[in-house]
């Protein structure tokens, strides 16, 4: 195990590679002279092997550096193996395996700010990788998802979630960095929440007329394309990690977006809600969350308010990260407007277009990515160059 925690990260950077051919897997017809079918049996990852996966994607390593302590920004403090804008931590993992289907849910703890600035520094500290992974799964199911095969893209659907393999499916919140973000931009750019369809303030009439927003105008359209930026940035910088750890580890890696995401949210029981109001015509089923598991900050789980609220909450109630028992910062003179503000922009949107977001969706998957045991003999038969010591060396290793 020392190997994979000891790769330099050049040399796993220069080596990593998208390698899909799993034990178990096969190629059932001729691509460019490739035609093969596994003579081993699959072997499914161990339960470190996944802890390992799963904190390198998301895991909790401290506290955010803290040169920022005001409303701009911040939602939490939570520091993580990747970055996630304003620590609003949107990105949710789940995964499927064998054994079912899991959610590593996020870290939980209560201290505003945590007492370790940084969670693994020394040999001893590895521990807490298996214990976060412990105490953090959450079991949804038993069994693997069930994704029809024709929902899998055709150049790959012999090789996805296949006995042995595991596939990981990051779930972007966009509801608390929609609320979180509409905060930042008030407080710091002043905007002015246009309706770019009725072409009128989008439920900030008031603080436009009273001065307040003064800064130049945002429409809704303009706002809600940000949130996919920001999710995926996230999603993206989570999924690199682990593709890199897979690298140091000796196993394969597989992003993939060839495969109806649709069918996969469904498939994980995510709810969708029905556009209501004065919908507009291409509007769409929204997903909103999973019962319990993940709820939006949006209807039908939080009305609007209550929504803003609660974000709010995070930041400036009793134990949010600027009282008392957080950075102890005195609350802004703009701190009621920007709340009220962001309650009529949010209440705008849902009575009049009947979804929150209005373009967008509250929740997404921007990517899968599977993890599984390299088919050895596959790879060096056709692609030798591709295998690395630690790819020969993992069965001794990790098993």
């Amino acid at each position: 195990m020392s190997l994979a925690f000891e790769a330099p990260l050049f040399k796993t950077i220069f080596t990593r590679r998208t390698r899909r051919f799993p034990l178990g897997g096969r190629l059932s017809s001729r691509r460019a002279g490739l035609q093969y079918n596994s003579n081993e049996k699959p072997i499914p990852l161990t339960e470190l092997e996944t802890a390992m996966l799963c904190f390198c994607t998301s895991g909790i390593t401290g506290v955010t550096v803290e040169e920022i302590r005001h409303l701009l920004g911040h939602l939490t403090v939570l520091g993580r193996t990747a970055a996630s804008p304003c620590a609003s931590l949107t990105l949710h993992l789940f995964f499927t395996n064998d054994n079912g289907v899991f959610y590593y849910k996020a870290h939980s703890s209560d201290l505003v700010i945590p007492r370790d600035k940084v969670r693994i520094r020394t040999l001893n500290d590895r521990k807490k990788i298996l214990e976060d992974y412990k105490a953090n799964v959450v079991k949804l199911k038993d069994g693997r998802i069930d994704i029809p095969r024709d929902a899998i893209g055709s150049a790959f659907e012999s090789m996805v979630n296949l006995p042995g393999t595991t596939l990981f499916f990051p779930v972007a919140d966009t509801t608390r960095e929609y609320i979180n973000l509409l905060f930042t931009g008030l407080a710091q750019f002043k905007w002015q929440l246009w309706d770019e369809v009725a072409d009128q303030p989008a439920g900030v009439e008031k603080w436009i007329e009273n001065g307040f927003l003064d800064g130049p105008k945002m429409t809704i359209a303009q706002y809600e394309a940000m949130l996919p930026w920001l999710c995926n940035l996230e999603a993206g910088m989570a999924m690199q990690n682990l593709s890199l750890a897979a690298t140091a580890m000796g196993l394969g890696a597989f992003m993939m977006h060839t495969i109806d995401l649709m069918t996969v949210m469904k498939a994980m029981n995510m709810r969708f809600e029905e556009p209501r109001g004065e919908a507009f015509p291409r509007a769409t089923l929204n997903p909103v969350g999973i019962e319990g598991i993940l709820e939006g900050y949006c209807p039908p789980y939080r009305d609007p308010e209550r929504a803003v609220d609660e974000i709010a909450e995070i930041k400036w109630g009793k134990n949010g990260i600027y009282a008392k028992k957080g950075y102890n910062l005195p609350t802004p003179k703009m701190y009621e407007s920007i709340v009220e503000a962001t309650k009529s922009y949010c209440r705008y949107i849902y009575v009049r277009y009947g979804r929150m977001p209005k373009y967008e969706n509250a929740m997404f998957i921007p990517i899968l990515a599977q993890i599984h045991h390299l088919d050895l003999d596959f790879y060096e038969q056709y692609f030798p160059e591709y295998l690395e010591e630690a790819d020969r060396a993992h069965m001794l290793v990790w098993h």
